[in-house]
């Protein structure tokens, strides 16, 4: 019985061919292209390059949960990303998620934007009263669902913490972190580009009826996308942790393209990603 096969794949940068001899078992979350050198991660949902941009998909064993997370041995820290007016949250998939992080990582944290999605309401023509009144009515009712979803799954071993973005933007090196995002964001026309993409889909779905969006407004929205992205890319510096897995509900172009490393910007060694509808 075969337990390996011989897998090529296409540089997403520079185009080379790459062969590769792989187990069937096996994935290759990183790989250096011999002719660029760009440092090849898998899109998320993959786990391997060698199914992201080669032919190992139709290869690898796809009952494998561990996509795109590091090693067994490595999985030291997890965050769930969460948003207060997504439908995905209810309280039963968050207990299956925190249940699976829970079992997975040494460390699990549940992200909530809370003063961001106020900047993504008022960007969508609510005024400052009512978008901060939305939000927080929103945040409880959210935070209510993660906090009997805790209780469910806590151990004494392992217990899972609650990180409103107001808390996490207080620790050390956030400030750098968000600096960098919003740098490449004014210097890297292509990431630039993306950025505006994902937040004009977010924005189509929370500005208010009969409201027209400007470009001041898109701008203006950015800022929830530039909060969250420190925890997306720089997970192991801002929580001083060996590895950072990032857990989101779907996929994004803007963050397929920031782990194939196509933007001057992209996650730091450490930082793996997950989507949390592939899980089960």
């Amino acid at each position: 019985m075969e337990t390996s096969f011989i897998s090529e794949m296409v540089c997403p940068q520079c185009r080379t061919r790459i062969s590769k001899s792989i187990e069937l078992s096996a994935l290759i979350v990183c790989h250096n292209c011999p002719d660029c050198s760009m440092v090849i991660r898998p899109r998320p949902g993959d786990g391997c390059v060698f199914s992201s941009y080669g032919n190992a998909a139709a290869y690898l064993d796809k009952s494998n949960l561990t996509r795109c997370l590091p090693g067994r041995g490595e999985r030291f820290h997890a965050v769930v990303g969460t948003s207060p007016f997504n439908s995905y949250y209810s309280e039963n998939r968050l207990v299956e998620l925190l249940a699976w992080a829970n079992e997975h990582f040494d460390l699990v944290g549940v992200f909530v934007p809370d003063t961001p999605t106020v900047w993504t309401l008022e960007a969508g023509g609510y005024s400052p009263e009512e978008a901060s009144y939305k939000t927080k009515r929103q945040v409880r009712y959210l935070n209510n669902k993660i906090s009997r979803a805790r209780e469910a799954v806590d151990s004494i071993d392992n217990q899972v913490d609650l990180l409103p973005w107001s808390l996490v933007a207080q620790r050390d090196g956030y400030a750098a972190a968000q600096g960098r995002c919003r740098t490449a964001f004014a210097t890297d026309s292509e990431f630039h580009k993306e950025c505006l993409a994902a937040t004009d889909e977010v924005l189509e779905n929370r500005r208010r009826e009969g409201h027209h969006l400007s470009d001041q407004d898109r701008l203006r929205a950015v800022n929830y996308l530039m909060a969250e992205l420190p925890l997306i890319l720089f997970g192991p510096e801002l929580f001083g942790v060996q590895t950072s897995t990032f857990i989101y509900h779907r996929s994004l172009r803007l963050l397929e393209r920031l782990f194939s490393g196509e933007f001057s910007i992209g996650p730091v060694t450490g930082q793996h990603f997950v989507i949390a509808n592939e899980l089960a």
